[in-house]
């Protein structure tokens, strides 16, 4: 399966990936089962091979804490809202 280069930050607290952008730059698996790759052999509208490309995912900031999403749906916990 080919994977897309993603950069974004590493919470450690959670250990949640949150993207900040593509860089636009694809991996090749080379399978011929691929529906992305260049090597990809079936040609039919139907084919049944997978059309997803999974993340290549590059840290640029760690943090030792939660993300913004679980730091407040723990506030939220914790205050009854």
């Amino acid at each position: 399966m080919c994977k897309d280069e993603v950069y974004g930050d590493w919470y450690r607290g959670c250990s949640h990936f949150v993207k900040s952008y593509y860089s636009g730059v694809r991996f090749d698996c080379n399978s011929q089962y691929c529906a992305l790759s260049p090597s990809h052999v079936h040609m039919a509208v139907n084919c049944p091979c997978p059309k997803v490309a999974t993340d290549e995912r590059r840290i640029q900031n760690m943090f030792h804490k939660a993300c913004d999403d679980c730091r407040s749906a723990e506030f939220a916990r914790r205050v009854g809202r």
